[in-house]
């Protein structure tokens, strides 16, 4: 009787997270859009204010293009120990014209993961982030601050 009790509380445990693993899996091997906001603003404006929304945020500078509207920011390494992995979150910044004089930003944050399991490095790109909502702050900050944003 006890070996059936075990049985069925085992089956329920397995049962009651395989959503989430397969959720986890699929978002692993998927694609992520990147996050998108508008800006009433000119595009090379919104580039400026996007390098200082990254410097105010204390990140660090990675590739920056003006002529193709690209920006790449990451944060320190976070060390690992004996239980943690070695993490580094960076993000991507996509800034091009859209239509009616706005601008669109176009953002993805990725986070890079090294421990001690056979692989390496593993990389995921992150649907979920609050470091999304930080920049984008950061950002309309920034425009806010220069006067930039145009009235629609």
């Amino acid at each position: 009787m006890r070996s059936l009790a075990f049985v069925l509380i085992a089956l329920v445990a397995l049962v009651s997270g395989c959503e989430s693993v397969s959720t986890r899996v699929q978002d692993r091997f998927s694609g992520v859009p990147p996050q998108v906001r508008y800006y009433a603003a000119d595009s090379k404006d919104v580039y400026d204010a996007g390098i200082k929304a990254v410097k105010s945020l204390e990140l660090n500078l990675g590739r920056t293009s003006r002529s193709n509207g690209t920006i790449e920011a990451y944060n320190s390494i976070r060390a690992g120990d004996a239980i943690h992995d070695t993490r580094q979150t960076s993000m991507r910044l996509q800034i091009f014209p859209a239509d009616g004089g706005e601008t669109k930003v176009e953002l993805l944050v990725t986070e890079a993961t090294e421990g001690s399991f056979p692989g390496g490095v593993s990389e995921q790109q992150l649907r979920v982030h609050s470091l999304y909502e930080l920049y984008f702050g950061a950002l309309q900050r920034q425009l806010l601050e220069a006067g930039t944003l145009k009235k629609l």
